[in-house]
């Protein structure tokens, strides 16, 4: 008897470890936080639903087989994989957090930005989203966000929106950061994104630079020493400097009553 329950255990977990789980994914969520330089760090969540405690199992199981390796996620399951600049992937991690659902989230950085630099002066950045970044939305000519997917943007703190966004989104606020939300389904012809930066203002006075000319160079400590003994001269002189204007001012007094 013992026999066979060691049998049907080994056969179980031969079952559990071969079997493919069956999962719905009720969500799927794309954070993106853009600096000010137009880099971006990606966050994307997938919320999985399961019919039963087999399937989530399963499904641990097989996560636990495929680690944080992105091909493998990708051959198990297409749409588990970096959905932005495909090709320009860098320090992805990739975890499951068990659960009813569980949540697997896929975080990383592009090797280039996500945003383009165009007009730029003096006064401010422009900058503009890449549009062939977004590829795996891009079906028959139109730009699609699917059903149950929600792309989120995180501008850098002070840039002003120009232009309209397109397709049309949620534009919120978090503070002085202005936040971008796509909510599927949701289409469009154009996938477009502009924004301004304005630079700081460099005083026209630099306080510091003066204090290290005048204290740190031979030039400048020659002109202190110049400025202090005027100064010490006036209030040396002071009861004559003061004799003779008052002298000055009762002279031309007469000559104007005159």
């Amino acid at each position: 008897m013992k026999k066979w329950n060691i049998l049907f255990i080994i056969l179980l977990i031969i079952g559990l470890t071969f079997s493919y789980a069956e999962y719905t994914i009720s969500e799927h969520k794309i954070n993106i936080v853009v600096d000010s330089g137009g880099s971006a760090e990606i966050v994307e969540k997938f919320t999985i639903n399961f019919e039963n405690d087999v399937d989530k199992v399963i499904f641990r199981n097989q996560s636990t087989t495929m680690g944080s390796d992105f091909d493998k996620w990708k051959t198990f399951n297409p749409i588990f994989g970096p959905n932005i600049g495909v090709n320009n992937i860098m320090n992805g991690k990739i975890s499951y957090t068990e659960g009813n659902p569980g949540i697997l989230e896929i975080s990383y950085r592009l090797t280039e930005k996500l945003m383009v630099l165009g007009k730029e002066t003096s006064m401010m950045s422009e900058y503009q989203l890449k549009a062939n970044y977004w590829n795996k939305f891009y079906q028959s000519g139109v730009w699609i966000i699917p059903d149950n997917t929600k792309v989120q943007i995180e501008l850098p703190a002070g840039a002003e929106i120009r232009e309209d966004i397109e397709p049309a989104a949620i534009v919120t606020a978090i503070g002085s950061k202005k936040v971008i939300l796509w909510e599927g389904y949701k289409t469009g012809n154009k996938l477009t994104l502009k924004y301004v930066l304005w630079k700081k203002v460099t005083p026209v006075v630099d306080l510091n630079q003066i204090i290290n000319f005048l204290f740190k160079t031979s030039t400048g400590l020659i002109f202190v020493t110049i400025i202090a003994l005027i100064i010490l001269t006036i209030i040396w002189k002071r009861k004559y400097i003061t004799k003779n204007i008052e002298e000055f001012v009762e002279k031309n007094s007469k000559l104007e009553e005159e």
